[in-house]
């Protein structure tokens, strides 16, 4: 009889731990689907080919051939990771609400890249894809001695 009430604890000791361990492993952030199109902007060259005796040089790509999504917490009214980011051109950063109070934050570009400024309430995001070299800035709405650099190289 002591043996089967040992055996009984320990399985159900091993039951809990796996199910405390297991439930760490899921997603818990909800699933958004956006319907808001992603505002770009196109870098165009307008070149006339002209002849001449020494080569020229190789016009630079107009996206980087191999593009990454940079993501930018909103948190605490702050941006997270904090500081300035450099990027390179093509990359798309993504501002995404995650204030624990729920609040919404009303991003905004020095820049103009948005017609307006950006409503994100929470777990919303707003997303850009930088197509040319630059310094944007970025702030918050109602904090805004505190700004955000992208350089885009």
């Amino acid at each position: 009889m002591k043996y089967t009430h040992a055996f009984l604890i320990m399985l159900v000791t091993a039951m809990l731990t796996l199910s405390v361990f297991g439930s760490g492993c899921t997603d818990t952030e909800p699933e958004i689907i956006e319907t808001t199109a992603t505002p770009t902007v196109d870098a165009t060259e307008d070149s006339t080919p002209e002849m001449t005796a020494e080569p020229t040089a190789t016009p630079e790509p107009t996206t980087n051939p191999n593009p990454m999504e940079i993501l930018i917490r909103i948190q605490s009214y702050m941006f997270i990771p904090v500081g300035d980011r450099e990027i390179n051109r093509g990359d798309t950063v993504q501002w995404r609400n995650f204030e624990s109070s729920k609040a919404s934050r009303v991003l905004v570009s020095e820049n103009g890249i948005w017609e307006e400024e950006q409503y994100l309430s929470y777990m919303r995001h707003v997303s850009y894809t930088f197509n040319e070299t630059g310094e944007y800035t970025f702030y918050l709405k109602g904090r805004e001695a505190k700004k955000m650099n992208v350089t885009v190289v």
